[in-house]
C-alpha cells in the first residue's frame, strides 16, 4: 500500500508539475528574476496525500512574477546539506534563493533514523571534510520510542560550518521553524519528542546570521493551531502566510 501511495504521489506531482510549467509560459516571465525555492515537506500541504509535493498546494502563487525553479522535498530526509550540494553542483546562477529547510536537521530524531540519514549524506560530508562533526556523537537528548534521540546537525556544526557556508550565498532568504506545542498534536498520530523545541536553538543561529530571514519561532499557540495541521506542516492559511512573507523579502531584495 505504501508503494502504491508513493507511485500515486509521484504521478500526481508530475502531472501538476507539467501543468504548472504551462501556466508559467502564460505569465511571460522570461526576463523575470530567477528564484530557486528549496523546501522540505513544509513547502506544500501534506494532507490528503495527493497534495504532497504538489505545486498547486504550495505558496508558488504568491511568487507570481518571478521565474521560480522549485524543489519540494526531493529526498526522504531533505536536508540543508542537499541544498548545499545542489548549490555546489549547479551551473545556473539564480538571482534569489529561498531556503525553507532546517527542521529535518534540527529536530531530535531516534538514533536509528539518525544513522539512516547519515548513511545517505555520508559521501557529501566526506567530500566536504565535515564527517567528523557527525561521528562519535554523545550529545543525546530525550528518549523517544525506546531510543535515544539526536539532532542531525549539532550546534557546533551549525556555528562552525553551516552558517559560514550559507553566508557566502548572496540574496538568500531563510524561512525558519515554529515551536511545537506539547499538548496538541493536530492530525499527527503520536506525540513529538519531549525535547522537540531544542530545534529552535539552531534555528535562532541562522536567524541571527542570515540577513533576510523569516522568523516563526515566536508564533503563539493560537497561531500554530491556525497555520499548521500538526505543529509542523502548514494548511492553506499557513502557506499563504509564508508566501506573503517570502514575497515581501524578495521585493526588498529586488531593488
Amino acid at each position: 500500500m505504501n508503494r502504491l501511495k508513493l507511485i500515486i504521489i509521484k504521478g500526481v506531482s508530475y502531472f501538476y508539475k507539467i501543468t504548472y510549467k504551462l501556466f508559467k509560459f502564460s505569465w511571460n516571465i522570461n526576463k523575470s528574476p530567477k528564484v530557486l525555492l528549496y523546501t522540505d515537506s513544509r513547502g506544500t500541504e501534506v494532507s490528503p496525500f495527493y497534495k504532497q509535493k504538489n505545486p498547486y498546494y504550495s505558496y508558488l502563487s504568491s511568487l507570481k512574477g518571478y521565474d521560480v525553479k522549485y524543489y519540494f522535498c526531493p529526498y526522504k530526509h531533505t536536508s540543508l546539506l542537499d541544498f548545499l550540494r545542489l548549490y555546489d553542483e549547479s551551473e545556473i546562477d539564480y538571482d534569489f534563493y529561498v531556503l525553507h529547510l532546517g527542521i529535518v536537521d534540527f529536530a531530535p530524531r531516534p538514533i536509528s533514523s539518525y544513522n539512516d540519514m547519515l548513511s545517505k549524506k555520508r559521501n557529501f560530508l566526506i567530500r566536504k571534510g565535515w564527517l567528523h562533526y557527525f561521528e562519535n556523537r554523545d550529545d543525546y537528548l530525550c528518549d523517544y520510542n525506546g531510543e535515544k534521540t539526536l539532532q542531525f546537525m549539532s550546534l557546533d556544526f551549525v556555528k562552525d560550518v553551516l552558517t559560514p557556508e550559507l553566508s557566502k550565498i548572496d540574496n538568500l532568504i531563510y524561512v525558519g521553524v515554529n515551536p511545537v506545542l506539547k499538548k496538541w498534536n493536530g492530525n499527527y498520530w503520536r506525540p513529538r519528542p519531549d525535547s522537540i523545541n531544542k530545534q529552535l536553538l539552531q534555528d535562532q543561529i541562522l536567524l541571527d546570521n542570515i540577513l533576510n530571514s523569516i522568523s516563526l519561532n515566536a508564533w503563539a499557540e493560537d497561531e500554530i493551531k491556525k497555520y499548521t495541521v500538526d505543529n509542523v506542516h502548514y494548511n492553506s492559511l499557513g502557506l499563504n502566510y509564508i508566501g506573503a512573507r517570502v514575497k515581501q523579502e524578495l521585493k526588498m531584495l529586488d531593488v
